[in-house]
């Protein structure tokens, strides 16, 4: 079960259009790994981290009363959980939306 700070941290990126593009440009770079063969599965949240760490300081710049620390609400454990979040996510969009996209852009053979 994944925390709720972590929770609205994904729910952050997924709803910020700054974040949500770099979200999109990370997926797509993973996809090229996979489709390569050289995704790493166990590698893949540490492709997330620059863009959880700006999430969350965006989050409080946003949110937070003065004084607070973006560390202290989305501490490292948090941010981990989010990053394993949004792998769960790639996987879900690189099975579904990313393999209709590269049908889509394919030549048909007839």
């Amino acid at each position: 079960m994944i925390s709720s700070e972590a929770r609205e941290l994904v729910l952050w990126v997924e709803n910020t259009e700054r974040l949500y593009n770099q979200m999109m440009y990370v997926f797509r770079l993973l996809a090229r790994k996979r489709d390569k063969g050289t995704y790493d599965p166990k590698k893949a949240p540490k492709a997330f981290r620059a863009l959880l760490e700006a999430a969350a300081k965006h989050y409080m710049r946003e949110n937070a009363a003065r004084g607070e620390k973006w560390f202290v609400t989305f501490p490292v454990i948090v941010r981990r959980e989010a990053a394993q979040e949004l792998v769960e996510t790639f996987d879900g969009w690189y099975g579904v939306d990313y393999q209709a996209e590269k049908n889509r852009g394919a030549p048909t053979a007839q």
